[in-house]
């Protein structure tokens, strides 16, 4: 019995070509929406591992783990960096109980920067990154820029509130009269930008369109004295190719 051979055909050149290059065309169109997307995305993502962060570290102070705790955002020309350290409260008891230190008489220093203080004893208990425990924590961020560059800002927490502080780049004045920052501004790290441009007296973003037109995305992390957090992301609405109607919404 003979079996009827199969008429069997396959693309010719001309027809793969003509595919790849409808392949091309769509991914063409596709690329900037895709890029958008990934970018807004990874800002998105950076934002909630920094809130998580400073809720986790406040959740610790909340417990008992710790009396006094701070977050730390360096910024060094290219990664941003946040960091969370713990004092317990025997370290804190001793710095209150002792009229000559630092604690006491130099407040405006009681939320530093350094992982040891003037006399060169430890300050902080647990540094993230550096000290071996759960508790504390490092994130190191390469496409995400702040409202610095080359500078360390940070913001510190107690259970009660009554030693809410900051320094650096997010703390306004000086001594007894330094006023803590409640917010840090995150967004999208470029080649020609390395940092968040905020306008100090609108609170908005500072560079035209450039926000609209989706070549960075920026978020807001605040915080209250007590340790709670929020996000909120900054959109502007398109009209005829120019951006209008800027706002902040909570996410």
């Amino acid at each position: 019995m003979q079996v009827q051979e199969k008429n069997i055909k396959g693309f010719n050149l001309l027809e793969l070509v003509v595919v790849v290059v409808i392949i091309g065309i769509i991914s063409a169109l596709a690329y900037p929406n895709f890029s958008s997307w990934k970018k807004e995305r990874e800002v998105r993502l950076a934002t909630e591992k920094i809130k998580d962060l400073i809720t986790g570290i406040n959740l610790q102070a909340k417990r008992g783990l710790y009396a006094y705790v701070q977050v730390r955002f360096e910024e060094n020309g290219g990664q941003l960096i946040v960091t969370s350290k713990g004092m317990n409260i025997d370290n804190l008891s001793s710095r209150i109980n002792d009229g000559s230190s630092a604690w006491n008489n130099n407040k405006g220093e009681r939320c530093q920067v350094s992982d040891t203080d003037t006399s060169g004893e430890v300050y902080w208990n647990d540094v993230g990154g550096i000290t071996d425990k759960i508790e504390v924590r490092r994130i190191v961020f390469d496409k995400i820029a702040t409202t610095f560059e080359n500078d360390v800002g940070v913001v510190c927490f107690s259970k009660s509130g009554s030693y809410f502080d900051g320094n650096g780049p997010l703390a306004s004045g000086t001594g007894d009269a330094k006023v803590p920052d409640e917010f840090v501004f995150i967004c999208t790290r470029t080649n020609s930008s390395s940092e968040c441009s905020i306008n100090p007296s609108t609170g908005e973003p500072d560079e035209g369109d450039i926000y609209a037109k989706k070549k960075k995305f920026i978020f807001a992390i605040g915080w209250t004295r007590f340790g709670d957090v929020a996000i909120e992301r900054w959109g502007q609405k398109m009209v005829n190719g120019v951006a209008i109607a800027g706002k902040w919404t909570e996410m």
